[in-house]
């Protein structure tokens, strides 16, 4: 019987995501990938230690946010006029030019997404190994679908590049420490992306949930 209810965790059926071809599997082995027999496509990547990855990648995602919305990003100067851009008083100079709406974009998109969808990773991960934050976790994954796609640093770097490229005729144009932070900071958010493996977590709970019997 426990031999049986086990086999019914490791294998359950799942749609193909390009032909829909219905298939009984569980997670690939580790370093290995799931490949539908159908049209070839992948349909599950198994890093090694992609869980341990995602916590390391995430939590130095959040520590190097910190730099990266403070610290100067350009600096800017013209003559004896000089200005200093940084993630928070950009948001703030577009508010106070009255661009409420976009600024209230920008903040979200460059600020709070970002630092929500480290937040999120960090906790699902760590999360996972603890069966009294199933409920929680489960929800974590499924509001991160959402958030995940609104973390636009890629497009705030090629702003922020394409006004080193503009403003560098018109005066003097110096890189500051914080554009290193952020272009960091953009390279852990997409590798934390990357490394997450949703179909481990998952497989995680429901084994929990088939052997405790606990509704998620």
């Amino acid at each position: 019987m426990e031999q049986g209810r086990q086999e019914a965790v490791i294998n359950w059926q799942r749609a193909c995501h390009e032909c829909d071809l219905l298939l009984t599997g569980g997670l690939a082995p580790p370093g290995q990938k799931l490949i539908c027999p159908r049209c070839r496509c992948t349909l599950h990547r198994n890093g090694n230690h992609s869980i341990y990855y995602t916590i390391a990648l995430s939590l130095t995602g959040l520590l190097l946010f910190i730099p990266s919305a403070t610290l100067p990003l350009l600096d800017f100067s013209l003559f004896s006029f000089g200005a200093e851009s940084t993630l928070i008083n950009g948001v703030y100079s577009l508010f106070k030019a009255g661009f409420i709406w976009l600024a209230a974009l920008v903040l979200f998109c460059s600020v709070l997404a970002p630092l929500g969808k480290f937040a999120l990773l960090l906790f699902i991960c760590w999360g996972s190994a603890w069966r009294t934050l199933d409920r929680p976790v489960s929800h974590a994954v499924r509001f991160y679908q959402h958030i995940k796609e609104w973390g636009m640093l890629d497009v705030y770097m090629l702003g922020v590049l394409v006004a080193l490229i503009k403003l560098r005729d018109l005066g003097k144009m110096e890189v500051e420490p914080g554009l290193y932070c952020f272009g960091a900071m953009m390279l852990l958010a997409n590798l934390s992306s990357l490394s997450f493996d949703q179909s481990a977590i998952w497989h995680r709970l429901a084994q929990r949930r088939m052997f405790k019997g606990q509704d998620l």
